[in-house]
């Protein structure tokens, strides 16, 4: 879930960091319990790129990202050094990446369509660097020991291929400048990290929603796309509902070609997501919480995080 980017023509681009985390709401480390997301946006998409699209992209607005990123899972019982077979594994997982973002604006319709496509590379287990990432930050905030890493998934080379497809309906409030958007969402994940298919419903309330039209994440693992709102007053609020069908979740189905714990995954996932988005001058700031449904059989409650986003134009 979450919204993905979309850059004013005026601006050279942007620089975005997001971080997710499951104690912003005051919750102990359990299940998801942090990401993170660098990510660079450009103006304008290469040449090159551009010309591989069909004819009917051209006129469209198309803009390149390219992220670095890391997520973190651990089981309930943390303090524990056994391996707990009843709950998820320890994983960690770094990656990056490249997506395209395109959007088709027709406002004397009211609508508009975005479509994202992403392409990640990674690895997960050790040299992921989550058990080092986590244990630091718990040292810096002076809290407790995470014990049970060394029963985390063992190293695998990750690639993912993502796409997804929004049409939204953009209604005028009034006579002014602010706007309400009913949209919907199709798409999907393929890659040993997760095989997934995703629907979701989304609504938006705020100033200029036309300048901010973006695509739902599918990702289930990490922090999604940067919001956006590309006038310097512009705001909105926002809730995303998606429903996901599950093929692979490497964080619960274990290592691909390797042993490793793994639990009972569910098939269908339910996620929601609210929060808000607001421009001040160059930068934007976002922040949401999220609940998702139980991921995996006997799973001791759903999951729940929050995340904060800040994003600078140049």
């Amino acid at each position: 879930m979450g919204l993905a980017t979309f850059i004013d023509p005026a601006v050279a681009g942007n620089i975005s960091l997001q971080l997710e985390n499951d104690s912003f709401d005051g919750a102990s480390d359990a299940d998801y319990t942090q990401g993170m997301r660098l990510a660079y946006t450009s103006d304008t998409s290469p040449q090159w790129v551009t010309s591989l699209l069909p004819e009917s992209y051209q006129e469209r607005e198309i803009r390149t990202q390219y992220f670095l990123g890391q997520a973190i899972f651990t089981p309930y019982e943390v303090f524990e050094t056994e391996l707990l077979e009843y709950d998820r594994p320890y994983a960690g997982w770094l990656y990056l990446g490249a997506a395209l973002h395109s959007v088709n604006l027709v406002p004397e319709s009211r609508l508009a369509t975005a479509e994202r496509f992403e392409i990640s590379a990674g690895i997960v287990g050790p040299s992921s660097g989550a058990e080092q990432a986590q244990q630091s930050l718990h040292r810096v905030i002076h809290t407790y020991e995470v014990n049970g890493w060394d029963n985390q998934l063992r190293d695998e080379p990750t690639l993912m291929l993502s796409y997804a497809r929004k049409w939204a309906y953009i209604q005028p409030v009034g006579n002014s400048t602010l706007n309400f958007e009913l949209s919907g969402t199709l798409g999907g994940n393929l890659g040993n990290v997760n095989t997934a298919l995703a629907s979701g419903l989304g609504v938006r309330f705020g100033r200029n929603l036309y300048s901010s039209v973006g695509v739902s994440a599918l990702s289930p693992a990490t922090a999604a796309p940067a919001s956006e709102v590309s006038s310097s007053d512009g705001w909105y609020l926002f809730s995303d509902l998606q429903l996901r069908y599950v093929n692979r979740d490497i964080f619960l189905d274990g290592n691909t070609f390797k042993d490793s714990h793994s639990v009972e995954k569910e098939p269908t996932v339910g996620e929601l997501r609210f929060g808000l988005v607001i421009a001040t001058g160059r930068l934007r700031w976002s922040l949401y919480h999220a609940r998702r449904s139980q991921e995996f059989v006997d799973q001791y409650a759903d999951v729940q995080f929050s995340g904060i986003g800040l994003s600078a134009s140049f």
